[in-house]
């Protein structure tokens, strides 16, 4: 079995319309706030098009996009980002995980996240046929792709609604113990969880990590994971967890819309994962880091890592 999928996180497709003052009577305003004096310079949508055009070429299998498509979780907002998916990723199967500025203040799941359902499909425990996401408390959820079914794809959603000033994340007991099950469940699969929130400590300071990523880690000990994709941080993240076979990668995507790096964030890129079923119960992933090359407008490798891992028994 072979598969390439992209990972692609923080997108922050952008506001196209000054919203009405109705709509920001809440957390929101703040949001606006930060989106247009800061965030409008930091993001742009031509940077995304291009790795989106760049990961198409490349004959991707299959796309994890790990949250924060939009800013203020406006439905205007989702509406864009709907029609942005259905163009920039038609033909590549997609799921996607959200993230807090996806979840920024309680909503109506019909008006916004419920309009990328058809990018949150898979089997939710207890259940044996895939199916669109019809509410928050459809997380996690398990989705294979065609051509690939011993690769086994876990995606969370680690981003509740929080207060103003905090962008912090939580899976909450019930979510982690169906993704223990799914783990049990795929135990000799190449095992993907897909989340917004870093799962290892000092990535993130109180206010934006995820509160029960120890708990996490543990059940991960105990139970495997061969991969840990995430976003939240714009930067690019390199760590491991625990897992009974050994340390598992836990990869955080930089920001897939940067048009020029910052300080310790890079251009918009993206992580392009190429996954071999070997003998002997062994699997190899290798990892092209794909960034734009603002000059030129192009996207090119900068670094290549290749992992291997043993099937969980």
């Amino acid at each position: 079995m072979n598969i390439k999928f992209a990972h692609l996180t923080d997108i922050h497709l952008p506001i196209r319309e000054k919203p009405k003052l109705s709509a920001l009577a809440n957390k929101r305003v703040l949001g606006f706030l930060s989106w247009s004096r800061r965030r409008i310079d930091l993001h742009k949508q031509a940077a995304c098009d291009v790795l989106a055009a760049d990961m198409a070429a490349q004959g991707c299998d299959a796309a994890v996009i790990s949250g924060d498509l939009v800013n203020i979780a406006l439905p205007a907002e989702f509406e864009d980002a709907r029609r942005w998916l259905d163009d920039r990723f038609e033909g590549v199967p997609t799921v996607f995980a959200p993230g807090n500025h996806d979840t920024y203040v309680r909503t109506d799941w019909r008006r916004t996240l419920g309009l990328l359902s058809p990018y949150m499909v898979g089997v939710r425990t207890g259940q044996d046929d895939a199916r669109e996401a019809t509410g928050f408390d459809d997380f996690p959820f398990l989705r294979h792709f065609a051509g690939a079914e011993d690769a086994a794809f876990i995606v969370a959603n680690s981003a509740p609604s929080t207060a103003p000033g905090l962008a912090s994340g939580r899976l909450g007991d019930e979510q982690i113990a169906r993704i223990k099950q799914m783990l049990i469940d795929t135990r000799r699969q190449f095992q993907v969880l897909v989340l917004h929130h870093p799962v290892n400590d000092g990535v993130e300071p109180a206010r934006k990590a995820l509160s029960d990523r120890e708990k996490l880690r543990k059940m991960i000990a105990e139970t495997g994971v061969d991969l840990v994709l995430h976003g939240h941080t714009h930067a690019p993240v390199f760590g491991a967890v625990e897992t009974p076979s050994g340390l598992a990668p836990v990869i955080g995507g930089g920001s897939a819309s940067h048009p020029y790096g910052r300080g310790k964030y890079r251009p918009a890129r993206y992580n392009l994962f190429s996954l071999s079923k070997l003998q002997g119960g062994r699997w190899r992933l290798e990892l092209a880091i794909r960034e734009l090359d603002p000059d030129k407008n192009t996207v090119v490798t900068i670094e290549s890592r290749r992992y291997e891992r043993y099937a969980t028994e």
